[in-house]
């Protein structure tokens, strides 16, 4: 083979595979791990994907001249490969220590948000991952260079584009097999390593290319050095440097005939802009398009994997496809061919806005509700495809059009790839955290629409285009818009339903509606996309949860309101706000959305006016990394309901975020951690429950509400106190405390809720694997889990907890009367479980009327054993009225337990009248009216 056609490029594009696939796998690993520490607020967020790509940037600019005068490219690359991999081999364990330190220097900065927090976090995200990410950004710029070297007729750098789609197919793979394969199975600190082979391979292929075709370097062609040592096109001295004569191939006048201005690199800095421009507008156009799929999206760790495969395919593809039809496409217009894709790209942005638009109703049609990982995971990737692809093809053929460009001049393209990764550092910020929430979906995805447009013209203007093109080619893309989409907030309210507010953000379209409730009074739901919803109703439940750990905390802690609680995760309020009718000295409640909380006085009447109290000091902040930040303890700390299978959730239920609350506790403090079971199986529940026990010995169980459908399990920790063996509950306050409540109005109620102590949920807990920062478990698992979603697990998990249930023991109590209330509270207790049996039997079933008798009989039981536990009563006068053959069966024995209690004898008496049973009915109204002379009876 020649040397000017060069050697096959078959171990290089294996090398440049192999390194997008694991450069891929570390960013995914490194952002998600710096998050840690640096929160998953915007903030957080957009600092770690921007310090990653400032680490890229640093890394081509810095060693831009290095790639230049080296010997030999293709041995930095393998260099740099490693430098990277044997960094990825230990960062798991460096981001794990650094969550532990960073957030307590950090805390004041980060919390208060803004510009220094913004400035603070990006600098240390760039700094962490500089020695991995930098080696990363120049060794692209190696392998180009070094193929360059041995194809010297490649004018255009046409063939380089198969280099850049081989390093982003390898990407969009790893994509997928990282997240749905490594990951899970290994873990970050093996996959880690894993994915360093991969690095490792890159560097062995290169090598071995170089080896191979050593031959095919040119030797004896003239320097490429003008007269003053400099690159030919080069913008100063300062960015050309000396090439070895002996393995340097000269820069190549690169055909531009039948441009209106031929002499396109003399003035490559226009190529940096577009490339700065491709890295802003691509990243820009994924940052609002996630976004906008979010709302109706799981938004699993899957999910964003899914997106980012198809955008990265798309764009492998269309580097590939240039460099195949190139040829005639560019030759003798390569500024032509720039400026059409520019303006392609911005014509393309309201076909995918059209398509967003139409995101709900594709992703029903390919994956209905419940239709588990495989399927879910399939429409996830078509739907971005459909949206994502078209530009991304065009994109893709962009930046190997302008790599190949700039290769041509001989100068290096290690520049310009810092210029692209500067761009996509900046995107998240531009569109993210200004766009978004200053133009709302629609606008922010439109001005990348205008971002391109004003590419388009810059580059045509400095290339002497027709003046009366470029600003027709404007106009029609503006114009265009019209046919796009107006809104894209894509989550309508349900029948009855009247949205008051809403908010579009990076962490989905907040919204507050509002209907008529009973009598008059309005209710409200807040709505986090399609598939969060909290309120809707009195907000008992929440509010008896509240209460749960706000009783135990105060009946177990000193004299006097409790000290200082610590609430994470707000929603509505209704859970903090319920707690705080057991007195609080002070209150700390922290929301990972900053709109939620602008929101809470729309609440007001079911969190108790939470946002004016005030011994109330409400954060928007992640909830793991203010907890960790903060310089104080707490007497209680309330974790609410966490979506596990939300990305970045699983951190809330790791070993490492317990080891912090239970630091962060007085001696005898309490952590109540909420688990909802409806949205873990039974595994992910006893992985929880074996990781909160590592931390927390001493813990308990209690359920929060009377209810099998969403149930929820409390975990409540106790940190070790040297001063008291174990928990004890004062009797005194809990009486005192419970009188003046109204979801929780007996300490019975209480105690009902006790399930397990330590021996019980260590014996179902069993030996298995924890859910920790390395080892995520429940990231994986969980989401999983919200692709099948699966309406029985909820009694499932609580039938599961039934079987295994103790009464609350007597030794918990403490104080006078603690023998006669542990004696009462044996048969509320029993009630409270037949109960359970009872709605678990039920199912989904709304309708009581069809209701079995085998079903119906639990609820009889559950009012024989303590006719004071409320909700059976409910439930048996509702069925007693909806079913006449089962209240024949049941009110004779309501009767039989309580015969001196007036409202059975109504019920029954009723029954007998619609029976037409009139002996009957004379007969026992007869009864009745003596014994219940006042009584107005039907």
């Amino acid at each position: 083979m020649s040397a000017t056609t060069g050697p096959r490029d078959g171990l290089l594009l294996v090398a440049a595979f192999a390194s997008g696939a694991a450069a891929l796998a570390y960013e995914m690993l490194w952002t998600r791990m710096l998050a840690l520490s640096l929160g998953s607020e915007t903030v957080g967020v957009l600092a770690a994907l921007a310090g990653f790509f400032a680490g890229l940037a640093l890394g081509a600019a810095l060693l831009h001249d290095r790639s230049l005068r080296a010997r030999d490219p293709a041995r930095l690359f393998v260099v740099l490969e490693l430098v990277a991999a044997g960094f990825a081999v230990v960062s798991p364990h460096l981001l794990q220590l650094l969550a532990r330190v960073l957030p307590a220097w950090l805390g004041p900065v980060a919390a208060a948000g803004g510009a220094a927090a913004l400035a603070a976090s990006t600098a240390v995200a760039a700094a962490v991952l500089a020695l991995g990410a930098a080696p990363l950004g120049a060794s692209l710029a190696a392998l180009v260079e070094a193929r360059r070297r041995t194809c010297p007729s490649d004018q255009d750098g046409r063939g380089l584009g198969r280099i850049y789609g081989a390093n982003t197919l390898g990407a969009a793979l790893a994509a997928l097999v990282s997240i749905h394969l490594v990951f899970p199975a290994l873990g970050y600190g093996l996959g880690a390593a894993l994915a360093a082979l991969a690095g490792v391979g890159a560097a062995l292929a290169a090598r071995a290319w170089s080896a191979r075709t050593s031959g095919h370097v040119s030797r004896d062609i003239p320097d490429a050095t003008g007269p003053e040592g400099h690159v030919p096109g080069a913008l100063s001295a300062s960015t050309a440097s000396p090439v070895s004569r002996d393995t340097s191939a000269p820069a190549v006048a690169v055909d531009a005939s039948r441009d209106p201005d031929p002499d396109l690199l003399r003035e490559p800095w226009l190529l940096d802009l577009v490339a700065f421009g491709a890295g802003l507008t691509g990243i820009g156009l994924q940052v609002v398009g996630v976004r906008v799929l979010g709302q109706h999206l799981e938004n699993t760790i899957y999910t964003f994997a899914h997106i980012l495969a198809a955008y990265l395919l798309a764009t492998g593809v269309g580097a590939l496809l240039y460099q195949r039809f190139a040829a005639r496409a560019v030759a003798g217009r390569p500024g032509t061919v720039t400026a059409v894709l520019l303006w392609l790209l911005a014509l393309l942005v309201v076909p995918a806005a059209i398509v967003l638009a139409q995101g709900p109703a594709l992703l029903q049609a390919l994956a209905p509700e419940a239709a588990g990982l495989a399927r879910a995971g399939a429409a996830e990737l078509a739907v971005a495809a459909l949206v994502f692809a078209p530009s991304a093809l065009l994109l893709g053929a962009l930046l190997s059009h302008v790599i190949g460009l700039v290769a041509a001049t001989g100068r290096g393209v290690g520049r310009t790839y810092a210029w692209n990764a500067v761009g996509c550092a900046a995107a998240p910020f531009v569109f993210g955290l200004v766009a978004v929430p200053r133009l709302g979906y629609a606008d922010a995805f439109y001005a990348v629409l205008y971002a391109y447009l004003a590419l388009f013209a810059a580059f045509g203007w400095f290339r002497r285009f027709s003046p009366v093109k470029l600003i027709g080619g404007v106009l029609v893309g503006v114009a265009l818009t019209a046919a796009g989409p107006r809104s894209l907030a894509l989550v309508s309210d349900s029948d009855g339903w009247v949205r008051r507010e809403e908010r579009q953000t990076l962490h989905g379209l907040v919204a507050v509606s509002e209907r008529p409730g009973p009598g008059g009074a309005p209710l409200r739901r807040l709505q986090i996309g399609k598939r969060f919803r909290m309120g809707g109703a009195a907000g008992f439940g929440e509010q008896r949860m509240g209460q749960v750990c706000s009783l135990l905390s105060h009946a177990s802690g000193p004299e006097g309101p409790i000290p200082k609680a610590l609430y994470l995760g707000l929603g509505t309020g209704s859970t903090m706000g319920g707690a705080l009718a057991v007195p609080h000295a002070a209150a700390e409640g922290v929301e990972l959305v900053p709109e939620i909380v602008e929101l809470l006085p729309h609440f007001a009447d079911i969190n108790h006016d939470l946002a004016k109290r005030p011994e109330v000091t409400l954060h928007a902040a992640d909830a793991r990394r203010y907890l960790a930040a903060a310089p104080g303890s707490y007497d209680l700390v309330v974790a609410d309901l966490f979506h596990p299978g939300q990305a970045g959730a699983s951190s809330l239920f790791a070993g490492e975020h317990f080891a912090a609350a239970r630091d962060h506790l007085r001696p005898g403090g309490l952590m109540c951690q909420w688990l909802p079971l409806y949205q873990l199986d039974e595994a992910d529940v006893r992985t929880i429950v074996r990781t909160f026990l590592d931390e927390f010995p001493e813990s308990y169980a209690f359920l929060g509400i009377y209810n099998a459908q969403n149930p929820a399990l409390a975990l409540v920790g106790r940190a070790p106190d040297p001063a008291a063996g174990q928990l004890h509950l004062d009797v005194a306050r809990l009486q005192a405390d419970t009188a003046k409540l109204q979801n929780i109005v007996d300490p019975r109620d209480l105690l009902a809720s006790y399930v397990m102590g330590p021996g019980e949920l260590a014996a179902w807990a069993g030996d298995g694997p924890r859910n920790t920062d390395l080892a995520p478990e429940i990231a994986f698992q969980a989401a999983r889990v919200a692709y099948r979603d699966d309406r029985t697990l909820g009694a499932h998990n609580l039938g599961v907890i039934l079987g295994r249930a103790v009464a609350a023991p007597a030794a918990l109590l403490t104080g006078n009367g603690a023998e006669a209330l542990a004696a009462a509270s044996a048969p509320f207790t029993a009630a409270a479980r037949h109960y359970l049996a009872g709605e678990i039997a039920r199912g989904d079933t709304a309708d009581l009327s069809g209701m079995s008798w085998e079903t119906a009989e639990h609820f009889v039981r559950a009012y024989e054993a303590d006719p004071a536990f409320a909700p059976a009563r409910g439930a048996l006068y509702t069925i007693a009225r909806k079913n006449q053959a089962l209240a024949a069966k049941l009110l004779p024995r309501m009767l039989a337990r309580t015969p001196d209690e007036p409202r059975v004898y109504e019920a029954y008496l009723l029954h007998l009248r619609a029976a037409g049973d009139q002996a009957a009915y004379q007969q026992l109204r007869a009864e009745a009216t003596a014994k219940f002379p006042g009584v107005t009876l039907p």
